[in-house]
């Protein structure tokens, strides 16, 4: 491991979690200080997901920044995204069966952030949002099961 910027990023991450999401966003911000994520490097970022827990704030914030800095055309004043950048996302999204609280926080900056971005998007926005929902349902009663067994 320690081939990209994002390889070491997973790396020093992995030796300081938990973090909160400042200070995720700042060690993002200082590895991709020069230039946003490439597509290798956002797809590695979105790939890692499964390493760290769903839970995990931090890194959920981390990623979903780089990978909308990588999507968004940063001299475009109405930050658009790149040619080709959304139907990427969704075929991303869907083969790597990123978490839902993930794919919500992404594709809700994209889509709150560029004028260009389309319902096809926002379906994967609302099917996300769906599932977060039916997750806290599951997690309060497996939660409320447990306290009834202990």
């Amino acid at each position: 491991m320690g081939h990209t910027r994002a390889d070491k990023l997973i790396e020093h991450y992995g030796k300081f979690l938990p973090m909160s999401m400042n200070e995720a966003g700042a060690l993002a911000r200082k590895t991709f200080a020069d230039a946003p994520a490439s597509r290798e490097e956002a797809e590695i970022l979105l790939g890692a997901c499964s390493l760290f827990e769903k839970f995990d704030t931090g890194w959920r914030h981390l990623v979903s920044q780089e990978v909308r800095r990588h999507l968004l055309d940063n001299d475009s004043a109405s930050g658009a995204l790149l040619d080709g950048a959304e139907d990427w996302l969704i075929a991303s999204l869907a083969t790597m069966q990123v978490q839902p609280a993930l794919t919500l926080e992404l594709v809700q900056g994209i889509m709150l952030g560029a004028d260009n971005s389309t319902h096809k998007l926002g379906r994967i926005g609302l099917r996300s949002a769906l599932a977060c929902m039916k997750n806290v349902t599951r997690d309060e009663a497996q939660g409320q099961a447990n306290t009834a067994l202990g």
